[in-house]
C-alpha cells in the first residue's frame, strides 16, 4: 500500500513539473510572438514609456556590457499599460537567458524591434544642452495648432532665461547632416542621421555653430548652434513663442520613412 501511495505522489509531482514546464513554454512562445515589425508601428512603442525602475536598471545593465536596444527588446514583452517594466530580481544573466529564448523562438521579430530600439537609443552619448540650464517635461503628443491641429512630436527643452542666442545646442550622436536650413514649423533646424539609422532633429535655433552642409559628418558632443525662437512663418520669423530647443527623434520602418518616437525617456537616460 505504501509503495502505491509513493508511486501516486511521484506521478502527481511529475504532472506538476510537466504543467510548470508547459506553462513556461507557452509563456515564452507568447512573449516571443509579441515581437515583430507591427510593434514598431504601434502607439505604445512610439510613446517609449519606461518605469523609473526600468530607467535606472537599464543604466546599470549597460555598464555590464549590454546595449540599451538589447535590454529594451528583451523587456518589451513585459510591457503593461504601455509602460516597459523590469521584472523583479532580474540581472544581466537573466536578460541574456531571456534574450536567447526570444531569439530561438522568433529571431525575425526580435531583430525588427531591436533595430528600431538601436536607432533610437544605441548611438546617444550626449545631452543636447547644458543640463543645468534647461528643464523639460514629457509633452509627447500634446496638442499643437500651428498649421492645423496636430500632436507634439518631440520634447521641448526650456532654458533658464528666455534669451535667444545664448544656450548651446549639442549633437547627441555621431552622424551625418541630412537636412539643414529653414523649415516653416521648425525655423532654423538641423537633422542628423546617426550611425544606427535614427534621425535626430534639432529645431528653432537662433543660429548655427558653422555653415553646415548636407553630408557633413558630426561628432557626438559637437556644438550645432544656439537655442532660439525661430519658426512659424517665412524665413527669419522669430518671437512667435518662447526660446527653446525642440528635439525630435524619428526612425525608418517598413511603413514609414519618418516615424516619430518620444524623446523624453532618452533624454532622462542620457542626462
Amino acid at each position: 500500500m505504501r509503495e502505491k501511495y509513493l508511486r501516486l505522489i511521484g506521478f502527481l509531482l511529475f504532472l506538476a513539473g510537466v504543467s510548470v514546464w508547459f506553462s513556461s513554454y507557452l509563456y515564452q512562445r507568447q512573449a516571443a510572438a509579441s515581437l515583430g515589425s507591427r510593434v514598431v508601428e504601434s502607439d505604445s512603442f512610439r510613446r517609449m514609456y519606461l518605469s523609473e525602475r526600468t530607467l535606472s536598471k537599464v543604466s546599470e545593465a549597460v555598464e555590464g556590457g549590454l546595449t540599451p536596444a538589447e535590454i529594451l527588446t528583451v523587456l518589451y514583452p513585459f510591457s503593461r499599460n504601455e509602460m516597459v517594466f523590469w521584472p523583479e530580481q532580474w540581472d544581466n544573466q537573466a536578460l541574456l537567458s531571456w534574450r536567447s529564448e526570444l531569439l530561438g523562438k522568433n529571431r525575425a521579430g526580435y531583430r525588427a524591434v531591436w533595430e528600431a530600439y538601436a536607432a533610437i537609443w544605441d548611438d546617444v552619448e550626449c545631452f543636447p544642452a547644458v543640463a543645468e540650464t534647461v528643464s523639460y517635461e514629457n509633452t509627447w503628443m500634446f496638442e499643437r495648432t500651428y498649421g492645423g491641429l496636430r500632436g507634439h512630436e518631440g520634447t521641448d527643452l526650456i532654458p533658464a532665461e528666455n534669451l535667444s542666442g545664448v544656450y548651446p545646442v549639442i549633437s547627441m550622436t555621431d552622424g551625418v547632416v541630412e537636412k539643414v536650413g529653414w523649415l516653416e514649423q521648425g525655423g532654423y533646424r538641423i537633422g542628423i542621421r546617426s550611425t544606427s539609422g535614427g534621425y535626430f532633429y534639432y529645431a528653432h535655433l537662433d543660429s548655427y555653430a558653422q555653415e553646415f552642409e548636407v553630408g557633413d559628418s558630426v561628432d557626438a558632443g559637437e556644438r550645432l548652434g544656439l537655442m532660439g525662437d525661430s519658426g512659424y512663418g517665412e524665413e527669419g520669423t522669430r518671437g512667435m513663442f518662447a526660446v527653446h530647443l525642440h528635439l525630435g527623434i524619428y526612425i525608418r520602418t517598413g511603413q514609414s520613412e519618418e516615424l516619430s518616437v518620444n524623446p523624453y525617456w532618452v533624454l532622462r537616460y542620457v542626462e
